[in-house]
């Protein structure tokens, strides 16, 4: 039995990763107004993203794929057995719901899991699977090595500033921090698939300070690390350099989620 695996653009990756047969990314889409609509992490450089971010009248929009999108990946995946689909936490996109709607439109077994997660979260998590898959395990295997592996996944992430995230309607239980004290520097986490504060920091060197304390025992364990970052590459070599793990991969944050958290975004996902 083969498996292959399909995931969302919001699901960050090592390079060569997405070049593999068995692999399969549907990409959700962004806009600034009717007239300007991109393809994640495909019609823009993150740069150019950032650079229109900051200079638009317009707030971007967010946009979940098609489930006919999801439709044509897996019927493009025939050569395989089982189709496994990881996606962006529901809580954050209508994304699962477009792939679990694609679903039960083609003729052959696919099962959707909701990440609970995003961008290095998500990206742990289907190279564990693909662990399972590289050393011939079975589909039952596959999945039970995801759930594993979402039960046991941490996102930890600071941000400059809170306004994208209230922007973005994406602000969760993180919302009552919203109007407090001048420089609250929150570090934020996914629990159940939702923004929600970790610890309120004040100032940058402590918004620091808490990340790395809140991460080390994970790195000093030799747990699999991924970083992620929206044009904040000093902070993130800083807390690499902080935490003495280059991690499994470094992640350049796409449109989609860096619209949500904001430029000086970044952090760090651990299993």
């Amino acid at each position: 039995m083969t498996t292959a695996i399909v995931t969302d653009s919001t699901t960050s990756l090592p390079d060569g990763v997405t070049d593999r047969p068995d692999l399969r990314v549907v990409p959700l889409s962004f806009s600034f107004g009717p007239e300007e609509t991109y393809t994640d992490k495909v019609d823009l450089s993150n740069a150019s993203f950032y650079e229109k971010l900051a200079s638009s009248p317009r707030f971007p929009t967010t946009s979940q794929p098609s489930a006919g999108a999801f439709v044509e990946a897996y019927e493009s995946l025939n050569a395989y057995d089982d189709v496994l689909v990881l996606t962006v936490s529901e809580k954050l996109s209508g994304t699962y719901q477009s792939a679990l709607t694609a679903a039960g439109m083609v003729d052959r077994p696919v099962e959707v899991v909701d990440t609970r997660s995003a961008e290095m979260g998500s990206g742990l998590i289907l190279l564990e699977a693909f662990k399972v898959v590289d050393e011939g395990g079975d589909f039952e295997e596959v999945k039970q090595t995801v759930d594993s592996a979402l039960r046991r996944c941490s996102v930890l992430f600071a941000v400059g500033t809170l306004e994208y995230l209230e922007k973005s309607g994406r602000i969760g239980r993180a919302q009552r921090l919203l109007g407090t004290a001048l420089d609250v520097r929150p570090v934020l986490t996914l629990k159940d698939g939702e923004v929600v504060p970790h610890k309120r920091t004040r100032g940058r060197k402590r918004q620091m300070a808490a990340l790395v304390e809140e991460c080390g025992p994970a790195a000093q364990a030799g747990r699999a690390l991924a970083y992620g970052h929206v044009n904040a590459w000093d902070q993130l070599s800083e807390l690499r350099s902080a935490l003495g793990s280059k991690g499994r991969f470094v992640a350049e944050i796409g449109g989609v989620v860096g619209s949500h958290v904001g430029p000086g975004a970044y952090g760090v996902a651990f299993l």
